[in-house]
């Protein structure tokens, strides 16, 4: 959890302060973002001793439906395609996941997010946001319920 402070006040987004620190990861502050830069630091730190394979920022989203990640497209020929096995068998594993719904492109409006810029600063192809709908999924059993936290804890085993 990033977002304690904000969370506190009733903020899912925002910290305490009114940033979105989920738009600082490109250059985060010590003293205006310590939680970024701090985790980001700590990656950074991890990567002198050990390669890093997957990295995965979760979130809540707050108008698109059901389960899903969002991942980086990889172009070139060596790795093309490579980001969508994880989310691929995620979807294999987990009813409530849906694989149609994620989405491999980098909008410009996302170029400062924990998932893109540990992509790009970090060359890690598994490097995603998994996101989970306020709104629940869009079929089967629970059809536009609330995911309910014993589906969330199925949805992490």
């Amino acid at each position: 959890m990033l977002n304690p402070d904000g969370v506190i006040i009733g903020n899912y987004r925002c910290s305490i302060s009114a940033v979105d620190l989920n738009r600082q990861w490109a250059n985060p502050s010590n003293k205006y973002h310590p939680e970024i830069y701090a985790t980001r630091t700590m990656i950074i730190k991890t990567l002198d001793s050990r390669w890093v394979t997957f990295f995965c920022d979760i979130h809540g989203h707050s108008w698109s439906k059901n389960l899903f990640m969002y991942g980086c497209e990889n172009k070139d020929d060596k790795s093309r395609l490579r980001e969508r096995i994880f989310p691929l068998m995620f979807h294999k594993k987990v009813d409530t996941f849906d694989f149609d719904c994620c989405n491999f492109a980098v909008q410009k409006s996302k170029e400062n997010t924990a998932w893109v810029v540990i992509w790009k600063r970090f060359s890690l192809i598994n490097s995603y946001t998994l996101e989970c709908s306020f709104c629940g999924p869009s079929w089967g059993y629970y059809k536009d319920c609330h995911f309910t936290m014993s589906l969330m804890k199925d949805m992490g085993k």
